[in-house]
């Protein structure tokens, strides 16, 4: 008799920009058993893939199987590019458990409602939607009024405040405050640092009963554009000079969801000014800035939320890349040009 093959167990794992989702699965994956194989799939609001090249870059053992989806939500399309890529990460790694993370401006109803259907029915368990947030932003009527943002909240088993040694006593407090009100109470609750959590949270079972409030918030309207920037390779002393001129990179837009975005990817070989990119980065007409770049003391990965700027080694060594994310439209010619004045 042939032997039932058991479901897959799978987490989404949410939270709006800047949330640390990716820290937190780079976290998890630490904590994945021996022998054990896990997928994960990357959502990403633009093109250029920052996250997915974190995650592949990891020292991981075999067993880990990653696949990225840039430039849009996964859950436009009827759910077609989530089905494509989850039918792909089945079949190519077989996994015994999955982690998807959604891009932090799209709808998690919209992913789970692929999840939940009838061609997934039998072949994934859903277990705990894991919320990552940072508690200043439950006292931010910016957030709070932003439909996705609390319907990311409302589906969510657990919720973690993240980054809470960047927290105020009173910023915790009313976290928990926050989340007493449910009709539906939360399966856990819990501050954490630099989204490191116990993966046994990853174990507990989706309450189908918990819903949202605007289940018709997300609206996708795609537009990326690539913009190949070629090097003209002309042997005149003052083109040699100029490092704008002696390599390739690439831009890519995209917007939807009332967000804008634009992103870079250049040629291994360039060289930027870690202090010149600092300065880019808390430039104050950014907010939601995430870069990978090569510098004389190696790849920095650079993640600003807000006015929260990090900065840390990567192993990251094929190329730099970063991302810009509005709500605003911003003169890209304008801001590629102040990204490229700190190239070596």
């Amino acid at each position: 008799m042939a032997q039932t093959k058991q479901a897959i167990a799978t987490n989404l794992i949410t939270g709006f920009l800047g949330s640390g989702k990716t820290t937190a699965i780079l976290n998890l994956l630490k904590q994945r058993p021996a022998h054990s194989n896990w997928a994960v799939l990357v959502n990403e609001f633009g093109d250029v893939g920052i996250d997915a090249a974190m995650l592949k870059d990891q020292d991981i053992s075999d067993g880990l199987f990653i696949k990225e989806v840039p430039g849009g939500c996964i859950c436009c399309a009827a759910g077609l590019p989530l089905q494509i890529a989850l039918n792909l990460l089945i079949k190519k790694a077989s996994p015994e458990r999955i982690l998807i993370e959604p891009t932090g401006v799209g709808h998690p109803k919209k992913v789970l409602d692929v999840l939940c259907g009838e061609f997934y029915k039998s072949v994934l368990d859903i277990k705990a939607i894991i919320c990552l947030v940072e508690a200043h932003k439950l006292n931010n009527a910016l957030y709070l009024n932003n439909e996705t943002f609390m319907d990311q909240l409302n589906i969510a088993d657990v919720v973690l405040a993240n980054k809470s040694d960047q927290a105020t006593e009173k910023d915790l407090e009313n976290f928990y405050d926050f989340f007493r009100t449910y009709p539906i109470a939360k399966a856990h609750l819990e501050h954490v640092v630099s989204g490191s959590f116990d993966s046994k949270l990853l174990d507990i079972e989706h309450n189908i009963e918990r819903s949202v409030d605007f289940p018709n918030a997300h609206k996708h309207v795609p537009h990326s554009e690539d913009k190949a920037n070629l090097a003209d390779h002309q042997e005149s002393s003052q083109q040699a000079s100029d490092p704008k001129q002696q390599y390739s990179w690439q831009r890519f837009e995209n917007n939807g969801q009332g967000y804008y975005g634009c992103g870079w990817i250049f040629n291994s070989a360039i060289i930027f000014n870690e202090s010149d990119i600092e300065d880019f980065i808390n430039s104050d007409r950014f907010s939601r800035v995430k870069g990978i770049f090569h510098t004389h003391n190696g790849y920095m990965l650079f993640n600003r939320s807000e006015q929260s700027v990090s900065k840390q080694a990567c192993d990251h060594t094929q190329d730099s890349r970063v991302e810009v994310i509005e709500t605003n439209y911003l003169d890209w010619d304008q801001v590629e040009e102040q990204l490229l004045q700190c190239i070596e």
